[in-house]
Formats: structure tokens, C-alpha cells, sequence
């Protein structure tokens, strides 16, 4: 399901790269934000978490690699600027990889063990009885 479903996003951005290249690329879709919805969007097969994919195949990791350092040349930042509809392909599958997402921080800056701050105990001076039972003075 994942390889096919990648295999199809290759193909659909060989074509549009290929269309760019030539000059003939096709007109972007306007935009649909803030359109009304009839009925809801399909579920997802797939886990929506960023970077599930390396997570389940830890061979993926590479590739993630790879796609972020293509994604940084810039002749694919002009393809991109140029061409809208290559966002709607690689961003799937930049989630998928976990590419462009930052690590979420952990905990909090504080320090881990908190010296108590107590008031101090008043004891009468006198007897008093301690561990195990025994009398002390004080």
C-alpha cells in the first residue's frame, strides 16, 4: 500500500518536472481555503504522524535524508516556487519521512530535584522519643 501509493507520487512528479522543464506547465487549481465541504474526507489508510514511515522501516531514514538535501538545491526551490501543485505531491511524503519537522521538546527546563524548603520545627527542650524507642535529650 505505502510503496504503491509512493511509486504513484514519483510518477506524477516526474511528469510535472518534465512539463516544467518544457515549458508547457499546466494551470495551478485555485485555492479551496475557506470552501464549504460536502461530506467529510475520506479516512486515511495510512498513519497521519509525522515520520511513521521511519519509524516502521528504519531503512526509510535515508531517503528522508535524501529528500531533504534535494529539496534545499536550488533548482528544485525555482521548480517549487514555479510550480504549486508539486506541494500537494511532496507533502505527503515529507510527512511520511519526517522531513522539515522539528523534534518536539521534552520536559521542561527545571532543575530535577528540588532542595524542600520546610519551616523549622520548635521542640521544647527536654525528653523526647526517638528511633527505635529510645529517650533523648534535647
Amino acid at each position: 500500500l505505502v510503496w504503491g501509493r509512493i511509486g504513484r507520487m514519483r510518477v506524477r512528479l516526474e511528469r510535472l518536472i518534465a512539463l516544467w522543464r518544457a515549458g508547457m506547465l499546466p494551470k495551478p487549481r485555485t485555492s479551496r481555503v475557506g470552501g464549504t465541504r460536502v461530506g467529510a474526507p475520506p479516512k486515511s489508510a495510512l498513519p497521519l504522524v509525522p515520520g511513521w514511515l521511519v519509524v516502521a522501516v528504519r531503512e526509510a531514514a535515508p531517503f528522508g535524508a535524501g529528500l531533504e538535501q534535494m529539496l534545499s538545491q536550488e533548482e528544485c526551490v525555482e521548480f517549487l516556487a514555479a510550480c504549486p501543485q508539486a506541494g500537494r505531491i511532496l507533502r505527503p511524503l515529507c510527512r511520511m519521512l519526517g522531513v522539515g519537522v522539528k523534534a518536539p521538546k521534552v520536559g521542561t527546563d527545571r532543575p530535577v530535584w528540588v532542595r524542600p524548603t520546610a519551616p523549622p520545627v520548635v521542640v521544647n527542650a527536654g525528653l523526647v522519643v526517638g528511633p527505635r524507642g529510645r529517650l533523648m535529650y534535647i
